[in-house]
């Protein structure tokens, strides 16, 4: 199985039965070995997968056995991968899935990768939903509309975005913060006249940020009141 993620040096690799004859730790990379059978080169393999195999000089492989070899290095490079994703910043579950197949790993594999990093307690949508959620509700003025698209483009499921906002959002905080991002908004508006176009404008701005139809018309209807 060769991978776009996967492009080195070694060449294609036309696996068949025999013994080994060779085993040499690359020069450009100390962490792997370059396994020879009957006197040709194979495949290369990580240096720890190959002393856990117990791979030695005349052990005979088969094709089968070969593969099994190739497939777990596949495994560990996608946890690996994963890994290095997830340490840059928080991700969900299927944000590594993607990122995985797009450096090429089977979906096989970029799930086993996934369901590992959630079993290690790596990924977790729940908790991830509910920090992005509170984030963007105070930290800046979003609404419940625009986070929900938000976490959907994440590949949240729907059940879990919707027990996230019925946890985190207060009416009367999200009153409060879309009162106050468009008191600001309002203000900036003062320079145009027609009263009818500041409104839309203000309430266009507003369902930008995912706020609801009827809290949108309530802010619009305080801050005209607040003018007067």
């Amino acid at each position: 199985m060769r991978t776009r993620h996967d492009e080195t040096e070694e060449p294609k690799r036309d696996l068949r039965p025999g013994a080994i004859t060779r085993l040499v730790q690359q020069k450009r990379n100390a962490e792997r070995v370059s396994v020879f059978i009957n006197g040709t080169f194979a495949f290369g393999l990580a240096l720890d997968l190959a002393v856990r195999a117990g791979l030695k000089k005349g052990q005979a492989l088969t094709v089968e056995e070969q593969q099994t070899l190739l497939d777990e290095e596949e495994r560990l490079k996608a946890k690996a991968a994963a890994l290095d994703y997830i340490a840059y910043q928080a991700r969900t579950e299927e944000e590594v899935r993607r990122k995985l197949t797009r450096k090429g790993f089977d979906e096989a594999i970029a799930d086993e990768a996934v369901e590992r990093m959630r079993e290690l307690g790596y990924l977790d949508d729940e908790d991830y939903a509910r920090a992005y959620a509170r984030g963007r509700l105070t930290g800046r003025g979003h609404g419940p509309q625009r986070i929900r698209n938000d976490l959907r483009k994440r590949g949240v499921a729907a059940k879990t975005i919707d027990a996230v906002l019925d946890e985190v959002v207060e009416p009367d905080d999200l009153r409060e913060t879309a009162l106050r991002h468009g008191r600001k908004r309002w203000v900036r508006l003062q320079r145009e006249e027609d009263l009818r176009k500041r409104r839309k404008k203000l309430s266009d701005f507003l369902m930008r940020r995912g706020y609801g139809f009827d809290l949108i018309r309530e802010v619009v209807e305080v801050l005209e009141a607040e003018d007067e």
